[in-house]
Parts: C-alpha cells; sequence; structure tokens
C-alpha cells in the first residue's frame, strides 16, 4: 500500500474547498457514505476511469468500520465532554490519529486503482462514479442523486475533473 499518492493529494486539494468539504460531509452524516471513497470516485473520474460495480474494496471497508470510525466516535465524544487540558490534548491526539486512519484508507483505495478500467465515455464520468459508490441508478432523481451531482459539478468546476 502506498500512503504518499496522488489519491491522497487529490483527496487534500478538493476536500480543502469548503462547499466541497461540507458537500462530503452532508452525504457522510445523512446518507452514511464514506468521504474517502468518494473522493475516490471523483479521482477515478479525473483518471478518466470507471468505477465497476462489485469493486472488492473489502480492506478498505474492514479498515474503516473496524479502525477510523471507531477513532471518530471517540473524537466525537471527547468533544461534546471535553473540560481539562489533558482532555484537550487527548481530542488532538486523536484528530491527528483519525487523520493517520484517513490517510491509510486512501492508500487502500489508491491501490484499487487497477482495478478500474478506462471510461469509454467521459462525460458525466464523476456522477456516475459516484453513483457507483452510493449504490444508487444515476437516471432516477432524488435527494441522494441531487446531492452527488452537486459534489459532481463542484469538482468539475473548480477543474478536479
Amino acid at each position: 500500500m502506498i500512503e504518499d499518492n496522488e489519491l491522497w493529494s487529490y483527496a487534500v486539494k478538493v476536500y480543502s474547498d469548503r462547499e466541497t468539504a461540507e458537500l462530503c460531509l452532508t452525504l457522510q452524516n445523512v446518507h452514511q457514505l464514506s468521504v474517502n471513497r468518494l473522493l475516490f470516485a471523483l479521482w477515478l473520474a479525473e483518471q478518466r476511469r470507471t468505477l465497476p460495480a462489485g469493486l472488492d474494496d473489502t480492506e478498505a471497508k474492514k479498515w474503516r468500520l473496524e479502525l477510523l470510525e471507531p477513532l471518530r466516535m471517540l473524537r466525537y465524544q471527547l468533544r461534546k465532554s471535553k473540560q481539562s487540558m489533558d482532555e484537550d490534548r487527548c481530542y488532538q491526539q486523536l484528530k491527528i490519529a483519525e487523520l493517520s486512519a484517513e490517510k491509510v484508507e486512501i492508500g487502500l483505495l489508491f491501490a484499487l486503482k487497477r482495478y478500474c478500467p478506462s471510461a469509454v465515455q467521459l462525460a458525466g464520468l464523476g456522477y456516475r462514479n459516484l453513483c457507483s459508490i452510493a449504490e444508487v441508478e444515476p437516471e432516477v432523481s432524488g435527494e441522494l442523486q441531487t446531492l452527488l451531482g452537486h459534489l459532481s459539478d463542484k469538482a468539475s468546476s473548480n477543474g478536479s475533473i
């Protein structure tokens, strides 16, 4: 696994845009979609690659579910209750650990690029990849598809795809 990679650089760049970050967090908090997987889908589109249905990302999912999300939950709990400088230091260390865990997950996703074929149709590729991550049909309209469309449009307008 390569932790310092093009996907990590892309994720840092794209996520630094406030609107993009807000869209990603809404999709994560409301629709239980992984921010890293959303960014992976957009990055693949930038690379002119299609996210195939049924891509085996078991290792990345396991990492997220067993390590990353529990770290995040601990951080959220401490954020709400911290009352001392020691607790604040612990909170700051959890933020660092969570970011490191995010980077590992990005590395695991990056390794899957080789299983993602070159795209034949480039128009709407970012949106289609996002719909694949969300396991929804791109042709159907709904709140989730609308949010995914906004995220794809935002990434496109920033020159990210």
